[in-house]
């Protein structure tokens, strides 16, 4: 009898965590007002994807230990992200990148980052509460090059100084250097 109540309790507690343990949720639907316009729904291709941080945390801690030797105050930081939501649109539309890019600077939150090449630009906003915690921050990137642009809605907490840390590294890496080599303006907090 009492294996088989251990058996009960081992499946109930399986299928309890398995059910809050949710995959990547892909949606064509976007959380930016903007690429659900009418106007735009035969000009432009939206894909949102839900990440489930308590599944990726440990991957994206790894990656940026062992691939891009980031030190490991700035990975622990990682641990203050709350949920990750990433809009993924891809436009020829001009006037569409330039509503993005409207719309981008309306969201809420203070502008921690702006930096500006050619065509290319990038916006980094965040929302802090009475208790100077930041819990949510906004990022939206544009790439007309290669039609994309980017919206990353990220639920955190975290202080504006670990907020400024993870900026920092990644402008200090290969890959924000390389972006920081020939801007035409930045703007930082």
């Amino acid at each position: 009898m009492n294996h088989f109540i251990f058996r009960m309790k081992f499946f109930f507690i399986f299928l309890l965590a398995a059910a809050s343990l949710p995959s990547c949720l892909v949606s064509s639907r976007s959380n930016v007002d903007v690429f659900n316009k009418s106007e735009y729904t035969n000009s432009v291709s939206v894909k949102t994807i839900k990440v489930p941080l308590l599944i990726s945390k440990p991957i994206i801690k790894g990656y940026l230990r062992i691939e891009e030797d980031v030190p490991k105050e700035v990975v622990d930081l990682i641990g203050g992200l709350k949920k990750i939501r990433v809009t993924l649109a891809q436009t020829a539309n001009p006037k569409l990148v330039n509503d993005f890019r409207m719309a981008a600077k309306h969201f809420a939150g203070e502008e921690w980052l702006s930096m500006h090449h050619g065509d290319q630009w990038i916006y980094l906003k965040a929302d802090q509460n009475a208790e100077n915690v930041i819990k949510r921050i906004s990022i939206a990137i544009s790439s007309p090059e290669e039609q994309q642009l980017v919206y990353i809605d990220m639920k955190c907490k975290l202080t504006p100084d670990q907020l400024s840390k993870l900026i920092n590294a990644a402008m200090d890496s290969d890959k924000g250097k390389k972006m920081l080599k020939d801007p035409t303006e930045i703007g930082l907090r």
